[in-house]
């Protein structure tokens, strides 16, 4: 099921902005890793990734394991921190969180705001 997820590079900050929202089942969470992997290769290592997951709904454990590949992508591909917006219920971004913890060595952190997330990653936090 498609969503409005949608993932965008913004080259001068060398950053990746994702944006998740509702149930990913396992077509829309490869759709989405195939769009993650294309804005990777557009960025420099020591790139930064804001994730808005404010609106996303947690997925099963194909969706977790996609999750997971797509964390691994971006690892080896030199990120530096990723900023999660969860905004005032973050369990979309808890179950994200769970899975970078235990497989990720990166920083990162959660916000209620995208403007915290991006003065994480512009280093004014």
């Amino acid at each position: 099921m498609i969503t409005n997820s949608t993932v965008r590079v913004d080259q001068s900050k060398n950053r990746i902005y994702l944006y998740l929202e509702g149930f990913h089942d396992l077509e829309e969470a490869l759709r989405m890793k195939e769009l993650y992997r294309q804005a990777i290769k557009k960025c420099k290592p020591g790139f930064t990734v804001l994730a808005d997951v404010s609106n996303y709904k947690p997925g099963d454990e194909e969706v977790q394991r996609v999750h997971e590949e797509a964390i691994h992508m971006a690892e080896e591909a030199g990120v530096s921190k990723v900023a999660r917006v969860v905004g005032d219920t973050p369990l979309g971004g808890m179950q994200i969180k769970r899975i970078a913890k235990s497989t990720a060595s990166y920083e990162s952190e959660h916000f209620e705001t995208v403007e915290e997330a991006e003065a994480f990653l512009d280093g004014e936090f």
